[in-house]
């Protein structure tokens, strides 16, 4: 999963000069980032609640990913509907109660899946529910800079390191392997080229230039959020077994170390992608993206002139 958090800033600082914005390149990134996202977080719950649950009958196993699915996607259409109604647009204080419906919304999918044990579908219900409300918001008039939008921009100036020092903390630095690590860097590596080579393809249908396909490919590298967000839980779960439920599931000692390779794996995207991704997508969107701003049309013909 690509992180909207490195992503988005970087394209605004781009779009806000102009490129990209006549193909609508910042758009379609942006956009592909979100259901990139939902299909992430979608499948880690899924295979996730396949992992835990050994010993369970095979028609519970087999159903359990689409459940999953259905009651995320379900609940976020209904919690994203009610976001626009309660309250309606007139109300004085419209602003402050669609974003606490809002973040209500959210925490109650995510203790709730866990309570009845579908915990992949709380983090898919959160991200369709803000999708949906977000849409029928527009139809009313708000834009993407909404009050809703504002407050949690300010939330996630405090929220994003307190998540980062979360994640810090759960890595123990004298228990990671190295031949694991090493092999988790070239899995990263071989993962992050297959991507974007995929990427390139995956856009070869529209109108795009080969300099914008490239673009394309590494707008999509970085990888945070997500990452930080899913990195800790498959340790956290191991943590929380009971001695029963160990008796079906085998060794604890090696779901511990396993636990600790993904949260490795995880830090390392991070500390990897997020920081190549952004200089790549303000490094090269000058370079393979065209503007329509007047200003900068000027300086790209001067630098070409002073090239030759």
């Amino acid at each position: 999963a690509v992180s909207p958090a490195v992503i988005i800033p970087c394209l605004m600082s781009l779009s806000s000069r102009g490129y990209g914005v006549a193909k609508g390149i910042p758009t379609l990134v942006i956009a592909a980032c979100s259901a990139d996202d939902v299909v992430a977080i979608s499948g880690f719950g899924i295979f996730l609640g396949l992992t835990f649950s050994k010993g369970a009958p095979l028609w519970k196993l087999i159903l359990h990913g689409p459940i999953e699915v259905i009651i995320g996607v379900s609940f976020g259409v209904f919690w994203g509907l009610l976001a626009q109604w309660i309250p309606n647009k007139g109300h004085r204080h419209v602003a402050f109660f669609r974003w606490l419906v809002l973040l209500g919304g959210g925490l109650i999918a995510l203790f709730g899946a866990h309570l009845i044990h579908y915990d992949g579908a709380g983090g898919l219900a959160t991200i369709i529910m803000a999708f949906v409300a977000g849409m029928q918001w527009r139809k009313e008039g708000w834009g993407d800079h909404n009050p809703v939008t504002k407050t949690f921009k300010r939330m996630w100036i405090i929220l994003e390191p307190v998540i980062f020092a979360l994640i810090g903390t759960e890595i123990q630095v004298d228990k990671i392997n190295m031949n694991t690590l090493g092999l988790s860097i070239v899995v990263l590596l071989i993962a992050l080229l297959v991507r974007m080579v995929g990427t390139y393809f995956a856009v070869c249908g529209g109108e795009l230039t080969r300099k914008e396909k490239i673009f394309m490919a590494f707008a999509w590298l970085p990888k945070a959020t997500v990452q930080a967000a899913l990195g800790p839980i498959f340790l956290d779960n191991v943590i929380k077994q009971t001695p029963e439920q160990w008796e079906v599931l085998g060794n604890k000692e090696e779901w511990t170390n396993m636990g600790n390779d993904i949260l490795t794996l995880a830090v390392l995207s991070i500390l990897i992608t997020a920081p190549i991704g952004a200089v790549c997508i303000l490094g090269f969107g000058p370079k393979l993206l065209s503007s329509d701003n007047p200003e900068e049309q000027s300086e790209e013909e001067k630098d070409v002139e002073s090239k030759h």
